[in-house]
């Protein structure tokens, strides 16, 4: 029995872990982001796509959404069977019911469906048409028409407007709405925090991971500066925010170890960029990027986390702050050229794409421990 990672011919046993299937959260239709929750295509893995006949062109893919995320409502050109592998979720649309565990939906084509999980629910299925590409096998031309619902802004994806400070600041607002989709938000939302108390301790600790390599990052930033007038922001900036993982650590009597090496990938992640970056795309990534993430979190999580064992606020403390620290450095973003404003484009779609991630893996850690 052999594992193949490149596009040979299938010739013995062959296994592809789950993991090795490249996934994608989200795809852009007619200008706007729809979330997937995760799908993994199986034509995305060489050997996979290999071993799959082209007669017929039947398409495979692993389908996951987890804890209140949906699919929205949509169509697609060709038939689509659901298996139910794992779990429970809600068909939207046409039919709308509960599934369960080894229920198989039946789509044909032109027919309205979608998907929705519950507040602690978790749903893991196969996707499979057997006609044609897979529906979202070409990531960048998905076979799937979305309504209004979920969307973001056609801001999202296109280069028309960004080519300005103003284009930048409504690229970013759409991602920051997107961002509010996460399965973070939803288990803010869900008030599952408030209700279940091992939850809410291995939440904490997730976040602490986050909050160290937060307070990394910004003195990563302070220590390669050498723009004397960003520096003395910069400064300001960490003295404002230095101490913050050890208050959180403290408040909330963080023990837990939290071994989860894409959570701590994906935050090293914005660690690392802080060495590589110019001060322009620092700027974007951590002012309008993490500071917004964290003012709309702080929001959310002082709604969804209640009060500490203090009895005050700490996400609401904690999001006022973020909201004043989203401007440092705008003064300097309005003197560059429109040239410039493409590749912060780049950077600020990236790094939001980065903060999901991080979003994902704190949420992940917090209910997979139930």
């Amino acid at each position: 029995m052999t594992t193949l990672a490149t596009a040979e011919a299938v010739t013995t046993v062959t296994t592809v872990a789950r993991a090795q299937i490249r996934p994608i959260t989200s795809v852009v239709v007619d200008g706007r982001v729809h979330r997937l929750g995760q799908q993994r295509d199986f034509r995305r893995h060489p050997a996979l796509s290999a071993f799959l006949p082209e007669a017929g062109r039947p398409s495979f893919a692993w389908v996951r959404l987890r804890d209140g995320e949906e699919l929205a409502v949509h169509t697609h050109p060709t038939s689509s069977m659901i298996l139910v592998c794992r779990g429970s979720v809600r068909l939207l649309g046409d039919n709308e019911r509960a599934l369960a565990e080894g229920d198989v939906v039946c789509v044909p084509p032109g027919c309205r469906h979608g998907f929705r999980t519950e507040p602690g629910q978790e749903f893991h299925g196969l996707s499979v048409q057997f006609d044609g590409a897979g529906l979202y096998e070409d990531e960048l031309a998905p076979r799937v028409s979305f309504g209004a619902a979920a969307a973001v802004e056609a801001a999202t994806e296109s280069r028309g407007g960004q080519e300005s400070l103003a284009g930048l600041e409504a690229l970013n607002g759409a991602l920051a709405e997107r961002h509010t989709g996460n399965a973070l938000f939803g288990l803010l939302r869900s008030g599952r925090l408030r209700e279940a108390p091992r939850t809410r301790a291995r939440f904490v600790a997730a976040l602490y991971v986050w909050s160290r390599h937060f307070q990394r990052m910004l003195l990563a930033r302070q220590a390669v500066c050498a723009d004397p007038v960003l520096r003395e922001e910069y400064e300001e900036h960490l003295r404002d925010e230095y101490g913050h993982d050890r208050l959180l650590r403290d408040r909330y009597a963080v023990t837990e170890e939290v071994d989860d090496p894409v959570l701590e990938a994906a935050c090293t992640w914005f660690v690392a960029q802080m060495y590589g970056l110019d001060e322009a795309q620092k700027i974007v990534l951590v002012h309008m990027v993490v500071e917004t993430s964290g003012h709309l979190f702080g929001a959310a999580a002082a709604d969804g986390f209640g009060r500490d064992a203090s009895g005050e606020d700490f996400f609401t403390l904690h999001a006022t702050a973020d909201d004043e620290h989203r401007e440092i450095g705008r003064h300097r973003l309005a003197t560059l050229p429109p040239s410039e404003f493409p590749r912060l484009a780049a950077i600020c779609r990236r790094a939001w794409d980065q903060m999901d991630l991080v979003h994902e893996r704190i949420a992940a850690w917090a209910v997979e421990g139930r």
